[in-house]
């Protein structure tokens, strides 16, 4: 539940940053906003043109569903002066073409693409570490010089099978 409102919290950040840089852009509701940005956000893709990295929107190429091993790969073509999706081994005619969208834990596939996988090896457990402030006086200065963003706490994600090795 904590992602969801740190997502919505994130959408509200930088509605108020657009609004501040571009005023007309006050003219559409945060309401708006988000629901446009949730339905392209998922339809970017990050590529490089003529060596400068850039996102772009894809027709039909987000429409792929998703399958880890990745049955394609994708990438912009300077040669070829478009996107150029080519499938990593044969697919048989008639068969479905799969995408990855990447070793994610369920609850960024359902916040971003709307759905979840099941079984889904790549599931996380979110942790805060926190300390009291007040009752440890002696360790703060060394605590927080440990914790990057000084609120006092630190968020992880541990994955949840204890034989990965980055765990």
């Amino acid at each position: 539940m904590t992602q969801i409102y740190e997502k919505i919290e994130d959408i509200k950040i930088d509605y108020e940053l657009i609004c501040r840089e571009v005023p007309q852009f006050a003219n559409f509701t945060i309401r708006e906003y988000s629901e446009l940005r949730m339905i392209t956000c998922s339809r970017i893709f990050g590529i490089t043109v003529n060596g400068v990295k850039t996102d772009g929107f894809v027709p039909y190429a987000d429409m792929l569903n998703h399958r880890r091993p990745r049955q394609t790969t994708w990438y912009y073509s300077d040669e070829k002066e478009g996107f150029v999706i080519e499938a990593c081994d044969d697919i048989p005619r008639g068969s479905q073409v799969y995408d990855s969208y990447g070793r994610k834990c369920n609850s960024r596939f359902f916040l971003n693409y709307g759905f979840i996988n099941q079984p889904n090896d790549a599931n996380e457990v979110p942790i805060t570490v926190s300390f009291d402030k007040e009752n440890d006086p002696a360790g703060t200065d060394v605590k927080l010089s440990l914790i990057s963003d000084k609120k006092g706490y630190m968020k992880f994600r541990v994955v949840e099978g204890l034989e990965e090795q980055i765990m």
